[in-house]
C-alpha cells in the first residue's frame, strides 16, 4: 500500500550540529498545521516530539535526516515569512540580553523573549520548560537555539 506524499513548505535556514560547519538548506513545514489553519513554523517542527526531522542540503540537494535533538541551533533566512518561524501569537511580555555559551565553545549573544502570563515568569522559568527549542534574537537574525546544547547562559 502505498502512502500519500503530503507537499512541504520549505523554510531556508542555516543550522549547526556538534563539531561541523554550518549547513545551509531547507526545513520542510507542514502546510496546515493539525487543522489550525496555519502552517507548521520552524519552531514548532524543532520542538515536535519527531525525533528525526528532513533537511534539503543545498550544497548537493540531497535529503539528509537529522536527530532533532543533535542541532545547536537554526538561523532562519531573511526572507522567510514570519509566520513560517514562531506561532503569530506567541504572546512575548518579557526580554532579556544575554550571552549564550555552546558546549562546543561558540559564544552568541542576542535577546530572549518569552511569555509571561502576569509578568512573574523569571528567564530561568522560562529555560525550564518542556519545550527543548528557543527563539534568540540577533543582530543576524532569528535563532533557534536548542537549549540543551548550552553550557550556560549569561545574562546581560
Amino acid at each position: 500500500m502505498r502512502q500519500q506524499t503530503v507537499q512541504k513548505l520549505k523554510a531556508p535556514v542555516r543550522l549547526s550540529q556538534p563539531g561541523e560547519a554550518p549547513l545551509d538548506g531547507y526545513l520542510c513545514l507542514l502546510p496546515e498545521l493539525n487543522g489550525k489553519g496555519r502552517p507548521e513554523t520552524v519552531l514548532e517542527l524543532l520542538n515536535s516530539s519527531r525525533p528525526v526531522i528532513p533537511f534539503l542540503r543545498t550544497s548537493d540537494d540531497a535529503v539528509v535526516l537529522l536527530t532533532r535533538l543533535n542541532i545547536d541551533w537554526v538561523v532562519v533566512g531573511a526572507l522567510i515569512d514570519p509566520a513560517w518561524i514562531m506561532p503569530e501569537r506567541y504572546p512575548v511580555a518579557r526580554e532579556q540580553a544575554v550571552q549564550l555559551h555552546f558546549v562546543d565553545g561558540r559564544i552568541m549573544e542576542g535577546t530572549v523573549r518569552w511569555p509571561s502570563p502576569g509578568g512573574d515568569v523569571r528567564l530561568s522559568d522560562f529555560l525550564c520548560s518542556a519545550a527543548d527549542f528557543y527563539a534568540l534574537a540577533t543582530r543576524l537574525g532569528v535563532l533557534i537555539v536548542n537549549k540543551n546544547r548550552v553550557r550556560e547562559t549569561r545574562v546581560a
